[in-house]
């Protein structure tokens, strides 16, 4: 829903740039890959569950924060890798799509039958 619509925003937004070394405060593309899977799957989470749009929206807040503490990371610094990966677009595309890779073998695992 949510996570949807800035994942497509930041694609349309990402200018060209010149490739640049990643800075140390920046999520490395593994970290934001997960932590973006994560935020992808307690999102899903949330709107299955039925509740009032006001209702799921704290819910949601409560579990990015535990999120994001279980990755050992602040909201601020996943803003801020957001920010620094949109803004780079060779490296969005590559994050975007190993999430999308991820996203697809856990649908295929969850899929098969059970031995």
């Amino acid at each position: 829903m949510r996570l949807v619509v800035i994942l497509v925003v930041g694609l349309l937004a990402a200018s060209s740039c010149k490739r640049e070394r990643r800075p140390n405060d920046i999520l490395s593309q593994d970290q934001m890959v997960q932590t973006l899977r994560s935020l992808y799957i307690a999102e899903e989470h949330v709107s299955r569950l039925g509740l009032r749009p006001d209702s799921a929206r704290k819910f949601f807040t409560r579990m990015e924060d535990r999120l994001f503490q279980d990755a050992g990371i602040t909201r601020e610094e996943f803003i801020r890798s957001f920010d620094y990966y949109v803004n780079h677009p060779d490296q969005w595309e590559a994050v975007y799509s190993a999430l999308v890779d991820s996203l697809n073998l856990q649908e295929q695992r969850l899929s098969l039958p059970s031995p």
